[in-house]
């Protein structure tokens, strides 16, 4: 009984006390684009900001994927954006050419030693943060999410009005 109560212990040490999570400040990060070019969250300050944790081996992703499509195209960019963070750690030539496949627009960020992964404390894929003009994390969604669903638009919506 000691034994299991130590290990115990020791597991929960090791684990962070705390998920980011809703009502948070989004954690800061820099990563390279699929054009070679670096993308910081800092840089998208005034704007709603979807960060999407993804993989080009997950199921749900690419069943979510479109969905993120059709927002991106909808909302303004002076308004709203999306980082998708590929978690992938093979070739960027197969991210590449996923993303190609389905021909997404929205901007691709590269995290092959998932460290901004292990930031948001993810630990799924997907994995979603709705962040508001002001850097705060208004949603967090773990699995795959219809964009396209009228009370996400409705919650969108209200993150990008400029009226408070």
């Amino acid at each position: 009984m000691v034994r299991f109560l130590f290990l115990f212990i020791w597991l929960t040490a090791c684990v962070p006390s705390s998920a980011v999570d809703v009502g948070q400040k989004a954690p800061a990060f820099q990563l390279r684009n699929l054009k070679g070019k670096e993308t910081a969250l800092a840089s998208l300050h005034g704007k709603v900001v979807l960060i999407n944790f993804w993989a080009t081996w997950c199921g749900p992703c690419r069943a979510e994927m479109p969905s993120m499509e059709a927002i991106y195209r909808h909302y303004d960019r002076a308004d709203f954006e999306i980082l998708a963070i590929s978690i992938d750690t093979v070739p960027e030539e197969s991210v590449r050419s996923y993303v190609d496949e389905f021909g997404f627009r929205f901007p691709i960020l590269l995290d092959q030693r998932l460290s901004v992964y292990e930031l948001y404390q993810a630990r799924v894929v997907p994995a979603s943060f709705l962040i508001d003009r002001e850097g705060v994390i208004r949603e967090r969604i773990l699995g795959a999410q219809d964009w396209n669903d009228p009370e996400v638009r409705r919650f969108i919506d209200k993150l990008t009005s400029k009226v408070k």
